[in-house]
């Protein structure tokens, strides 16, 4: 085995280079403004094994601040912002950060729409269609001729400017609407035929003929002459064999053989690493990216596909580079000292008296809690986390109104509705006659929905039921008391049966919480549901059941993308218990 050369460290520079500014950095576009500025960086770290740290740009310029937070602050236009507070559009700075631009004006995706730079709210763009600058919904409406129409049916489309029934008529030529008398019916030029007993003859125009004309015959023996050759697949059965091995498609012979590249080799002798191919000498041999080593080597560590050796025992891996716990404090690569300090993203806190949101430290006390990178007290009142993304509440008259739309805050269950599915929370505004399916805001003149399905209307053979469909939610968008005031469910979904419309689910290694954690045995059938009122529910997903009936659950969240919803649960339910250590 070739001798391995360690990967060299990322040379750490003089000291007297690490307090000298580089006046000649490289330009950086900043979010949003579309400028280029020269910035020159200000480094400064330790001489230690580890990368040297660029600490934050020292601009040559003076723009002017707009509530900017130095920590966070972005260029947009001649201003400098807060990025965790506003949004840069066309070099205009707009209330709400992380949000989407249309043209100079910063728009919600789940709320809201752009076509042709103008916002149209109450639609979110993740379900609208343009029709100029206008957006609707293709669900219920139509663009034809540039004019937004409400569809007549769930089967309406186009017919140049007007409408038609795709179930009921044909449209012919872009503006000659028929009646569809059969399935058979198609058009020919501006009029139309059954193709069971008449064809569509091009002579100096289009004419319809009866099927036993001349026309007609000469036209069938063209379309039957002029059809190809069905291609038939190749089947594992036809592949020639070369001795007791099967030959694929190129030609090469199918063998349990390892490759290292294109070269087999004995996998008892030899290790193949990245594609090169070294000699085993010993059992424990290992690859770190392209270079063999040994298990039972000392001083060496394989970090991030980078082979070190003669690292002090204890060594750790802060990405692709080595460094001693003992020495210092690495914090994703970035270097700090003393050694011994708790990290947070890439700076250091005091867990005593600080709160750690997503790598973003906070000072805090026993009642503060994170929403997304934010900490704020739950308690208080003035603020609502939903999903991650926090909320101020103090400007709302009713805050009894609000409640999380998925990330969106809703101020007015009147004018808004809330559509939730497995794969999107949207907002819409309230119209008259129409209900959720899903993420789904339909009329209920041309659709009915049947777990979490939309049917066109008319509906044969399905029995839909009219009534308040249920919702799976985000467990967080719940307010404490929805998940507090009785005994909930914690369950995997093993299996679902439909017995009569009504749903029965067997849930798998279910857990009772209340004050405590009980289990319900390794399954447990949960139901009736309705059918068509809730919607579907995935094998394999772990739901929130609460109790509705003596006995009776009902599904109210999915926590599968929560690591730990036993301790989500319990935290919102006793968040003001604290644990003392001695």
């Amino acid at each position: 085995m070739e001798r391995v050369r360690p990967a060299p460290l990322r040379p750490a520079p003089p000291r007297s280079a690490l307090l000298l500014t580089a006046a000649a950095a490289a330009a950086e576009e900043t979010e949003g403004g579309g400028e280029h500025h020269s910035s020159a960086w200000a480094c400064a770290c330790e001489r230690a094994p580890a990368p040297c740290v660029l600490l934050r740009p020292v601009p040559d310029w003076s723009p002017a601040v707009y509530d900017s937070d130095e920590k966070s602050s972005s260029r947009c236009g001649n201003l400098l912002y807060d990025v965790k507070k506003y949004t840069c559009c066309d070099r205009n700075v707009n209330e709400g950060a992380h949000l989407s631009c249309c043209g100079s004006t910063a728009y919600n995706k789940l709320e809201s729409s752009c076509c042709n730079n103008v916002v149209t709210v109450g639609l979110s763009q993740t379900v609208s269609s343009c029709c100029g600058s206008k957006a609707y919904n293709p669900l219920n409406q139509i663009c034809c001729g540039g004019s937004i129409q409400d569809k007549t049916s769930a089967h309406t489309e186009c017919c140049g400017s007007g409408l038609y029934d795709t179930k009921k008529q044909l449209c012919c030529k872009t503006q000659f609407i028929w009646p569809k008398e059969t399935d058979n019916h198609v058009c020919c030029d501006n009029a139309t035929l059954n193709s069971l007993k008449q064809c569509c003859c091009d002579t100096d125009t289009l004419k319809v003929e009866n099927l036993d004309s001349p026309c007609c015959k000469e036209k069938s023996e063209r379309e039957r002459t002029s059809l190809p050759y069905a291609s038939q697949p190749v089947t594992s059965s036809a592949l020639p064999l070369k001795g007791n091995r099967q030959m694929d498609p190129e030609g090469s012979a199918h063998s349990e053989t390892p490759h290292c590249g294109l070269q087999p080799y004995c996998s008892l002798k030899y290790i193949c690493c990245s594609g090169k191919l070294f000699l085993k000498t010993s059992d424990v041999t290992q690859c770190c990216g392209e270079e063999p080593y040994k298990l039972s080597e000392e001083g060496v560590l394989c970090c991030d596909g980078h082979l070190y050796r003669s690292q002090p025992a204890g060594s750790l891996c802060s990405g692709n580079v080595p460094y001693s716990p003992h020495n210092c404090t690495v914090c994703q690569e970035h270097l700090h000292l003393p050694a011994g300090q708790q990290c947070c993203g890439q700076k250091t806190f005091n867990p005593h008296e600080e709160i750690c949101c997503n790598g973003h430290g906070h000072k805090g006390t026993a009642d503060m809690t994170c929403c997304g990178s934010h900490a704020y007290n739950a308690s208080s009142g003035k603020h609502m986390c939903c999903s991650g993304h926090l909320h101020d509440l103090t400007h709302l008259k009713n805050k009894e109104e609000a409640e999380c739309c998925g990330p969106v805050l809703l101020t007015s269950k009147k004018e808004q509705q809330c559509c939730h599915s497995a794969e999107k929370t949207l907002v819409y505004k309230t119209q008259p006659g129409h209900s959720c399916c899903g993420h789904w805001y339909y009329s209920m003149s041309l659709w009915s929905c049947c777990a979490g399905q939309l049917i066109p209307k008319p509906t044969h053979g399905l029995q839909t039921k009219i009534g308040e469909l249920k919702f799976i939610r985000p467990l967080l968008d719940y307010s404490k008391s929805a998940i507090c005031k009785w005994p909930v469910l914690l369950g995997t979904v093993q299996s679902v049966a439909v017995k009569q419309n009504k749903r029965f689910i067997v849930l798998q290694e279910a857990l009772e919480v209340n004050a405590t954690v009980k289990s319900c045995g390794n399954s447990l059938e949960v139901g009736p549901l309705d059918h068509c009122l809730f919607p579907m529910l995935e094998l394999g997903r772990t739901y929130l059941w609460t109790k509705n009936k003596p006995n009776e659950y009902e599904p109210l969240a999915d926590v599968t993308g929560l690591t730990t919803p036993i301790h989500t649960i319990l935290s919102l339910c006793q968040h003001n218990r604290t644990c003392y250590i001695a």
